[in-house]
């Protein structure tokens, strides 16, 4: 009768014991995967690489899957002594496809000029009124934003920056890069890269709702 009640309590208390490691890796489990999760969730700015954008930009989420890189570019030169701020609105889920809205500031001269929606597969270069740089001997270059987007959401290329040419006639420029003194100034790039939004335009409100209805039920 003894041997009996204390071989049952042996097994009970071995059984306690291994309920309770399962228990202790389940909850390891669980926690893993929430972290895992959370990990995996990057936010937009984190997907355009900020540390790679110049010191003078900061990077942030205006909703709707848009990003807004804000950039106040100082230049300190013989030629080209002025500011220069730029904002850039990236639309990355926009249903005719990506596309970018850039506003072009200069305090001295009380420059801000807008410029709507460039779109994926569209490369410019937009004189922006009132600015421009003056070369001795050679003439009067006017200062471009200049635009290139391709791609789409999940392999986006963009490369937004400033230069300056000059018309030389006959459909021909010349450019800041090819004229010694100006090509350390021009051509600067704010953003230039090209970055995986990952799938964050396939059912983006749906699947943001699924994720996050999922951790809150792991983490009950």
């Amino acid at each position: 009768m003894t041997i009996s009640y204390r071989l049952t309590t042996i097994v009970v208390a071995v059984t306690t014991v291994a309920l309770a490691a399962i228990g202790f890796a389940d909850g390891a489990t669980t926690r893993n995967r929430i972290s895992n999760m959370k990990k995996k969730k990057k936010s937009l700015c984190d997907r355009l690489h900020p540390e790679e954008l110049p010191q003078e930009c900061i990077c942030r989420e205006a909703g709707n899957l848009h990003v807004v890189v804000d950039c106040i570019k100082p230049f300190n030169s013989t030629y080209f002594n002025d500011t220069i701020g730029m904002s850039m609105d990236i639309d990355i889920c926009n249903e005719n496809g990506s596309s970018v809205t850039l506003d072009v500031t200069e305090k001295n001269h009380h420059i801000d000029f807008p410029i709507e929606d460039i779109r994926a597969g569209e490369e410019k270069n937009i004189p922006i009124p009132g600015l421009s740089i003056i070369v001795p001997a050679i003439g009067s270059f006017g200062v471009d934003a200049t635009v290139l987007i391709a791609g789409n959401p999940d392999h986006l290329t963009l490369k937004i920056g400033l230069n300056a040419c000059l018309s030389a006639g006959h459909h021909r420029e010349i450019c800041a890069s090819s004229i010694p003194g100006l090509s350390t100034i021009f051509p600067f790039y704010f953003i230039n890269g090209t970055y995986s939004f990952g799938h964050v335009c396939d059912n983006a409100a749906g699947s943001l709702v699924v994720v996050e209805n999922e951790v809150e039920a792991i983490e009950r």
